[in-house]
């Protein structure tokens, strides 16, 4: 968060936003200085070959140094006479272990004109270097397609004062190639995808724009781009760098040491090819490091207490956590705002120790959230770094810079210098002896690390701790400080260290590339207006294009500290956060002055939006198996979770124009509403495929020369899904730390075969990286045959589920048909999928005629070692039976007192929930279900119930206010243990019938469902 003064935050001016977010700007004149007037690469006179580099020096005696990083990457460097080229770990974006892990060879054949160098696949990289002068040119081997070539009037060149701007110059690009900008400016915004044309800088504030803070927040610092002719670009340097890519400005980037003394900029990059997108980013997340995965709770829904800030504190946040859950909605992570640190509780006077008024007892909240489901993030704000324990300004042994560099910035008494390791080592000290040593006992998941993006004013000349002026080091900022909290801090195991026990959630306002090897950033204080949801959209794209798949992003905008409408608030915070790779609802507005109004709290919000909430939290719990295999693919291969649509449609121009759509993994497709009310939106659905409409099941043909009109409605974000697809899910709880795994439920769409690996671990540790602790396990679907298969899973981890009930749901389907599993006989039908749940033999199938869905259930299958066949799902040849089973009346759909509230911790439930008694009401509460009897007479009902407790815990049922039966409903032996109690009696006909249950002691069984029969 930024400061309590919001009126100190002005809106953004028209041209500060498009500066912000990256928009076309001008190229220093001095690095597009007349050729005569700058130090160019020159003849070539000799070279060396030795292991995988070839350096070849100039008659001038510069020095160019290709190097092959396996058989997909070559990394170029130039040097003017005199100078060394400088050590690999200089910068530390690229992860320093991959200059000798990826090795590489190249293959030299020397002509009279040209030195020709092979990388050593087939399908690698052909690099030709003339000789005079020297200039490169680059190919794909296998097909022999000119990537990137350069200027032959330029090429590599220094100029500048003191040749402090090292730059490469391409020819201009063709005019179908297209260029993608991975990062973004301040704030987390991009006007576009497709930059073609643009010169874009990404670069931490400088001093110029220091005076209007509020407008330089959080870049995403990823000096990398790809291109659609297959092959990315990543510039190995914290120098400003900027990017022209064709246009007026021509095709080139380069490096600007603002002419400052000391160490100046060397020309290093790294061409990695391709020819896919989805290749040139798994290899340059190879090479800067692997996104970090966080635990599961992460990717459940975070609130805050921002807009509570004068009244939350640890008996707050336990009634609003119980009070949002009563209601039915999920929680997983509490993200705490200022106000749990000891001193003022506020943004400034306060510092990172848990505050003995406000939480008088850290220890037993722990024990409570441990209970409840709930992780937990801490905040610290830069601007207290002075108050925190230990802490010594100045430079060294101090942990900042010299005071004459920082006259100019606010809070200038607080200024780390991440650069330093004894600051880093000092920081993290405090963590652990404030909140992250586990003896304390504390809450303590995440570290939110707030405003370390806002010391433009410290001049470029200045120095920090390692030696380098600011203009070198400004850019290395986020990354030192979240090496310092990850590499050194959390990571080690060891005494003083969190070590491979739990996974950290560590972020900062503003990101570096590599950093996403540690930890994850947020986009910073932005607007709430749509303008800027739409900014953050691609802004998301943008940094999944940089090795940063978590994108987090205040849902709704931190705003001004005003409200917003209903339909906003539906649209951003509830429907597109929740599509997101994190769901953060989150603003500046405060209740106190705004009232329930400026809580982005769904239980302060309308009915509607309620509805709405819940209706998107079950979604993406459920969805959750399908959502965290995503992360994993993300920490594996660098995928981003939200997909810009150029990923998996790089040949396609109209993946280039909708940026405002992505792909939600491989099969679902999002297209945020970005307004106010209904309407109509421009979709585009690739050709080649059939799409079906996520909330109607209606079916769309893809096209690639028009987009589909879609009419919208506020709240209800436009969702397709593609043919084939197999979207995995768990029964919906609300926590992640509920989930289920016993039940495996798959979302099928006919019309293409399918193929899905889900993968699975325990959530939390780092088993999944230390130990290979996951599971894999195979889904697939024959649309010929109407034929899912099931593997067993390859791999385990602890807490996997010994056994699995496997739930597919078939859409698209002409009619229903029989079904069988493993070859068995023809499953029965039901009602619904509850009335077979709760059958005999807890199997069957259930036609849904409306949307042409047939549901399959399979009854509980042990599962074994390997990959070999745990379930095939299958046309048994015979005709669909006829349906029985009774109409099942869930428990969260009664009328429930205030003694109840919706629980869903004891799996095993059917629907979304249980009615829990809460113990804080006397005899007589009451549930009651409204059911509709469509002939009158005598009817069995059932009452699916747990008691896991050692006494019966009796209810008395009414119909219609008429006493009808009480059930003992004795001890089911555990509360995850259900059982079925039932009584027969005359039911009237009608649409509203009422059947009430009434605890007759002060205690009561959990309430599933009511069944008649």
């Amino acid at each position: 968060m930024k400061r309590e003064q919001i009126k100190r935050r002005t809106l953004l001016s028209t041209a500060a936003g498009a500066l912000a977010a990256g928009a076309v700007t001008g190229v220093p004149q001095r690095a597009l200085a007349a050729a005569d007037e700058q130090e160019q690469l020159t003849d070539y006179s000799s070279h060396t070959a030795e292991g995988r580099s070839i350096t070849v020096t100039s008659v001038t005696g510069q020095r160019l140094r290709i190097t092959s990083y396996g058989d997909q990457m070559v990394r170029v460097r130039a040097t003017r006479a005199g100078e060394n080229f400088l050590s690999d770990t200089h910068y530390e974006m690229v992860q320093p272990e991959s200059h000798t892990a990826l090795r590489g060879s190249l293959d030299l054949t020397v002509t009279g004109d040209s030195l020709e160098l092979r990388t050593g696949s087939q399908n690698g990289l052909r690099i030709v270097l003339h000789k005079k002068p020297l200039r490169l040119e680059f190919f794909a081997r296998d097909t022999g397609a000119l990537l990137a070539k350069e200027d032959s009037a330029r090429g590599i060149t220094w100029s500048g004062p003191n040749h402090t701007i090292a730059s490469e110059v391409f020819v201009p690009p063709a005019s179908e190639e297209r260029f993608l900008k991975a990062g973004h400016g301040v704030l987390g915004r991009a006007p576009r995808l497709d930059r073609t044309g643009d010169t874009v800088s990404h670069n931490y504030a400088d001093a110029a724009a220091a005076a209007d803070n509020p407008n330089n927040q959080a870049p995403a610092i990823v000096p990398f781009y790809l291109s659609n002719k297959g092959y990315g670009v990543f510039f190995n340097t914290t120098f400003d760098t900027t990017f022209s890519f064709g246009g007026r400005n021509g095709y080139r980037f380069f490096a600007d040491g603002h002419d400052t003394p000391g160490a100046r900029p060397q020309l290093d990059y790294f061409l990695v090819n391709g020819p896919r997108f989805a290749q040139v980013l798994d290899r340059y997340t190879q090479l800067t490091g692997r996104p970090r995965l966080p635990q599961l709770s992460i990717f459940g829904l975070h609130m805050s207490d921002k807009n509570f800030a004068d009244v939350s504190d640890q008996n707050w946040w336990r009634e609003k956590i119980t009070r949002h859950r009563a209601a039915g909605f999920p929680f997983d992570h509490q993200v705490n705002d200022n106000r749990w640190r000891a001193g003022s509780g506020s943004w400034s006077g306060s510092w990172f120790e848990f505050s003995p008024d406000r939480w008088p007892d850290p220890a037993g909240y722990r024990k409570w959230a441990a209970d409840s489901g709930v992780t937990v993030t801490l905040d610290y704000n830069r601007n207290n770094t002075n108050e925190m324990a230990g802490w010594v300004g100045g430079p060294p042994p101090g942990y900042s810079l010299a005071a004459a560099d920082l006259k100019n910035v606010k809070e200038n008494n607080a200024v780390p210098d991440w650069s330093n390791p004894n600051a880093r080592a000092w920081v993290w000290k405090v963590f652990w002896d404030k909140a992250l040593d586990p003896r304390l006992g504390f809450p303590g998941d995440g570290l939110w690390i707030d405003e370390t993006d806002d010391l433009g004013a410290i001049p470029y000349t200045a120095r920090t701790a390692d030696g380098r002026t600011w203009s070198e080091a400004r850019n290395a900022y986020f990354l030192n400080l979240h090496k310092g909290v990850g590499e050194e801090g959390w990571d080690p195991a060891a005494n003083g260290h969190v070590g491979p026990a739990k996974r950290p959630w560590t972020w900062s306002r503003g990101a570096t590339a590599g950093q996403q090897r540690y930890g994850h950033y947020w986009t910073g204080d932005i607007s709430q207006t749509y303008d800027e949801m739409r900014a953050q959209i691609r802004g998301m794209q943008t940094a999944g294009l940089g090795g940063f798949p978590f994108a987090n992003i205040d849902g709704g905008g931190f705003g001004q500290g005003g409200t917003v409408s209903d339909a906003y608030y539906r649209n951003w915070p509830v429907a597109w956060s929740s599509l997101s790779p994190i769901w953060r609802p989150h603003s500046s507005a405060s209740t106190k002055d705004h009232g329930k109004k400026a809580s982005r709290w769904p239980l302060d919000q309308s009915a509607q939006a309620q509805a709405d909430f819940a209706k998107y939290g079950q979604l993406r719990y459920s969805l959750m198996p399908y959502i965290y295999t995503l992360a994993h693919q993300a920490a594996a291969s660098g995928m981003p979770m939200a997909r810009a649509m150029v990923i998996d449609y790089q040949d396609r121009p109209r993946s280039y124009t909708h940026d405002l759509q992505y792909l939600w993994g491989p099969s679902l497709l999002v297209a945020p509403l970005t307004s106010d009310g209904g309407g109509v939106q421009n979709i585009w659905l690739p050709a080649g495929s059939r799409w079906y409409n996520f909330w109607t099941d209606g079916k769309h043909t893809g096209s690639d020369t028009a987009d589909l009109s879609c009419t919208t409605r506020t709240g209800e974000t436009p969702m397709f899904v593609k043919a084939g697809a197999i979207l995995p899910k768990y029964p919906y709880a609300q926590s992640t730390a509920y989930l289920t795994k016993r039940q495996l439920e798959m979302e099928v769409y006919a019309g293409a075969d399918g193929l899905f690996e889900l993968i699975e671990d325990d959530g939390v540790t780092e088993a999944y990286r230390t130990g290979e602790k996951t599971s894999v396990t195979r889904l697939t679907f024959t649309d010929a045959a109407t034929r899912v298969a099931v593997t067993h899973p390859r791999g385990t981890y602890d807490g996997a589920p010994g056994a699995r009930r496997y739930l597919v749901r078939l859409h698209g389907l002409d009619g229903p048909m029989g079904m069988r599993v493993n070859g068995g006989a023809t499953l029965p039908s039901f009602t619904s999928e509850a009335a077979a749940l709760l059958s005999e033999k807890g199997t069957g199938c259930v036609w849904d005629a409306g949307r042409k869905i047939l549901s399959v259930i399979t009854s509980d299958i042990p599962v074994a070692k390997g990959d070999g066949a745990a379930a095939t799902i299958e046309p048994s040849g015979d005709p669909f039976p006829r349906a029985g089973g009774g109409t099942v009346y869930q428990a969260e759909d009664a009328r429930l007192d205030s003694a109840f509230i919706i629980d869903t911790r004891h799996p095993g439930y059917t629907g979304t929930g249980y009615a829990d008694f809460t113990g804080t009401s006397a005899a007589g509460s009451t549930l009651a279900w409204t059911i509709t009897v469509a002939t009158a007479g005598t009817k069995q009902l059932l009452v699916r119930y747990a008691n896991g407790g050692t006494t019966d815990r009796p209810l008395v049922i009414d119909v219609g206010g008429t006493k009808r039966a009480t059930l003992a409903m004795p001890p089911t032996g555990s509360w995850d243990t259900w059982a079925t109690t039932s009584f027969s009696t005359d039911l009237p006909k009608g649409e509203t019938v009422t059947v009430r249950a009434t605890l007759s002691q002060p205690s009561s069984a959990n309430i599933d469902s009511l069944t008649v029969l």
